[in-house]
């Protein structure tokens, strides 16, 4: 059941993600909320795959919204990596979802 259920979720992700094709953030948050799935199978890691996906997406943007995606995602994985060490977790998925977060802040503040 599960598997049929995996195959339903990224056939309707492969779906939709082609028209949508032209936004770099939100064609990686599809990717990364069905890597998350396939991987973690829970919906804490979906989420947390959407989000790193958002982000990359929005870092490899060109231009303006591009750098200040990639100069938010600097300072995410920093955060995140901390934030990560402090409260004991693994510091390379603090920094990852750090920088993923912060991809996406910085895009949208520009």
């Amino acid at each position: 059941m599960k598997y049929i259920k995996t195959t339903l979720l990224l056939s309707a992700l492969i779906f939709s993600a082609t028209s949508l094709a032209a936004d770099k953030t939100a064609t990686g948050a599809l990717a990364g909320a069905a890597i998350g799935a396939v991987a973690g199978k829970s919906v804490k890691s979906t989420v947390g795959g959407a989000v790193v996906g958002a982000g990359t997406g929005a870092m490899f943007k060109n231009g303006e919204k591009g750098k200040a995606a990639r100069k938010g995602g600097a300072i995410g994985a920093a955060v995140g990596a901390g934030a990560a060490v402090v409260t004991g977790n693994s510091v390379l998925k603090g920094a990852a979802l750090g920088a993923g977060a912060g991809g996406m802040v910085g895009e949208a503040t520009h």
